[in-house]
């Protein structure tokens, strides 16, 4: 994931907390893992929490200490090169217990041997009853178990309830494109849907909605298939009706100034449109694609934390299951979220009537739900620039999506090579 992604991704979002339920249950219940250890430890975290984001969550490890005297839970921020400091201390033996961190960085961190299984502590059948299924995918790697989701983010489509109607709001791929050429003509200078056309994270969800992926778990590419390119040439039928260039700036600055109708973003931009614009927003599922009968699948990123193998060395891997256990149980994630306004990965939390009752946070979640698990493999660093020469390329019309995503492929494949060598 870019630096730029990683930044957003990692920016408060208190718009969401006011509109929250003020009671949402106590952090006061311990799991029932029976995992803790009677003996004295302290158990350290290396995060990248920060701003509103961090005393919410310091608060659940307070109150694990309170139910747990004996163990003493140590946060440090990292602020930057977070897994690459992780995976150096780790070798060297004077790591954290846990990491927390977005969950494209898993199999990095699984082939540096600096995380390992928790099977013994978190079953898969465990992770899939309580945790909803991207989260659930996204700490598992190879089979295994590394450790709980936490929160999860997902674009989706936004729009301003001024200027469209719900009931106008494109449902299937072609009636996007539609949408886009009646809402041109009718307000001239002024756009349907905007959104970064350029972006491999925002377009994922095109090319998994048409049937295409990036890459696989194996390291297998998928940009010159026939799924990919019918993703690609949707994507250029909206270059007569759009800007020549639009990136995420751009599209962000037409939304606001009320020059888009909708546009797709995520979480970390409504306090920009809500509150900053003043704008009335709604939320909408991206529409399912036409000629597969699919829902547009867009990248679901998963905050995650992660038992390191200096956890295991130190015999503490029990205790460390039932911290994370206790962190992401429905209580505690309901307790969070009503100040840091995020999406809960726990699947009893994402059903209850604080976040379905909250438009913001059922928006997104719902737009989750449908969505693919950011992949948590080590070549997925590999795409990022392949992916966006491509849409750049295809967007500016110098070549056609076929042309573009076969020289996508291979310099994706040529960097999965050097991943794995």
């Amino acid at each position: 994931m870019s630096f730029k992604r990683i930044l957003k991704f990692l920016l408060p979002l208190t718009i969401l907390s006011a509109m929250l339920l003020a009671a949402c249950g106590s952090t006061t219940t311990s799991s029932n893992s029976g995992g803790s250890s009677n003996a004295p430890v302290t158990i350290t975290i290396w995060h990248g929490w920060a701003g509103s984001y961090l005393a919410p969550k310091q608060a659940i490890f307070d109150a694990y200490h309170k139910l747990h005297p004996n163990v003493t839970i140590k946060l440090v921020q990292q602020q930057s090169n977070l897994i690459q400091k992780s995976i150096t201390a780790i070798k060297a033996g004077n790591g954290p217990d846990i990491v927390a961190w977005v969950d494209d960085s898993l199999g990095e961190m699984v082939d540096s041997h600096s995380v390992v299984p928790m099977d013994q502590y978190l079953s898969q059948s465990y992770t899939t009853s309580t945790y909803s299924p991207a989260a659930a995918q996204a700490v598992t790697f190879n089979g295994h178990v590394y450790g709980v989701p936490e929160t999860v983010e997902a674009v989706t489509m936004m729009y301003n309830k001024k200027l469209v109607n719900a009931s106008d709001l494109p449902t299937t791929t072609d009636q996007m494109l539609a949408f886009e050429q009646s809402y041109a003509k009718a307000h001239p200078g002024s756009y349907g849907v905007v959104w970064p056309t350029t972006d491999a994270y925002y377009n994922a969800g095109w090319f998994y909605g048409f049937g295409a992926f990036y890459v696989k778990a194996d390291g297998t590419v998928g940009l010159n298939t026939p799924q990919a390119t019918a993703a690609g040439n949707f994507i250029a039928s909206f270059r007569p009706y759009l800007p020549k260039t639009l990136d995420g700036t751009t599209a962000s600055s037409l939304f606001t100034e009320g020059k888009a109708a909708a546009i797709i973003d995520g979480p970390w931009s409504y306090a920009n449109y809500a509150t900053k614009a003043g704008i009335d927003v709604g939320f909408a599922k991206l529409p399912v694609v036409a000629s597969t009968n699919q829902p547009a699948s867009p990248f679901v990123g998963v905050k995650s934390l992660w038992a390191t193998s200096n956890a295991q060395q130190r015999g503490v891997l029990a205790t460390v299951a039932d911290i994370m256990k206790f962190y992401t149980n429905k209580e505690n994630q309901l307790q969070m979220i009503q100040q840091t306004g995020e999406i809960p990965a726990n699947l009893a939390a994402s059903q209850d009537s604080a976040v379905t009752s909250n438009n913001a946070i059922a928006g997104y979640a719902a737009q989750a739900a449908v969505g693919v698990p950011l992949p948590n493999t080590p070549y997925m660093s590999a795409l990022w620039t392949p992916v966006a020469n491509a849409l750049t390329a295809i967007w500016s019309g110098n070549q056609s999506p076929s042309a573009a995503l076969t020289a996508a492929q291979a310099a994706a494949q040529k960097g999965v090579q050097s991943v794995q060598s």
